[in-house]
């Protein structure tokens, strides 16, 4: 049993040391190891917080590959270089590319754009015309999820309140405690800054908006 379980177990009531529901073992403990890795995965995507490399060797005339990493899944893609030139690659879309060519995916040259299909499938524009490059690709990453007690946390020290508010709330909403179950989500929130970033204003206006150019630019 690790520090944050130890935590959420005293805030539930159970004893750390000799708990009724929630035993030291792999079944018993499995309904709080669930909350965490949900809050985990659920923190690194709105904080984009935990980021790793991964090198794509690139094969002539093939324009999409899928990105498999080892310890987790795909979030979204920061940035992607290409290694010999050493220069980075624009983010593009489909529409952008049909606006440009409708015939796209028989160009043949050395990429200069990027597309994310998908969660981890990337198209390269245009498509490579030999086997020499490497794209280094910078990746936010959901971190697999934790089973034992061994297994590294791959959580900031900042987020480990708001974890533990989170499994707490989660807790209590699946006992039908709304009451305890929100005071705790609130807390969650708080620890996140959710809470100031996105008010309940009904007078506020959400909108989304891009500033991107209508066709591929070379960078």
């Amino acid at each position: 049993m690790n520090a944050l379980e130890t935590r959420i177990l005293e805030l539930i009531g159970e004893d750390p040391d000799s708990p009724d529901v929630f035993t030291d073992d792999a079944d018993g403990i499995a309904p709080i190891r669930d909350s965490i890795n949900e809050a985990i995965a659920e923190i690194v995507m709105l904080t984009g917080g935990y980021k790793r490399q991964y090198f794509l060797p690139l094969r002539a005339d093939t324009g999409f590959y899928r990105l498999r990493p080892r310890s987790g899944e795909v979030g979204w893609l920061t940035d992607v270089f290409l290694i010999n030139p050493r220069f980075r690659l624009e983010q593009t879309d489909l529409p952008r590319l049909n606006a440009h060519n409708p015939l796209w995916m028989m160009d043949t040259a050395q990429p200069y754009s990027y597309l994310p299909i998908g969660q981890d499938v990337i198209g390269l524009y245009p498509k490579p015309s030999s086997n020499s490059d490497i794209v280094e690709i910078t990746m936010v990453e959901i971190p697999s999820a934790y089973t034992g007690d061994r297994d590294r946390i791959k959580l900031r020290d900042a987020y480990q309140y708001a974890v533990v508010n989170y499994a707490v709330s989660d807790f209590w909403a699946s006992r039908g405690d709304a009451n305890e179950a929100a005071k705790y989500n609130q807390l969650y929130l708080d620890a996140m800054g959710l809470t100031s970033m996105y008010t309940a204003q009904k007078d506020a206006v959400r909108f989304e908006r891009t500033a991107k150019e209508p066709w591929p630019v070379r960078t």
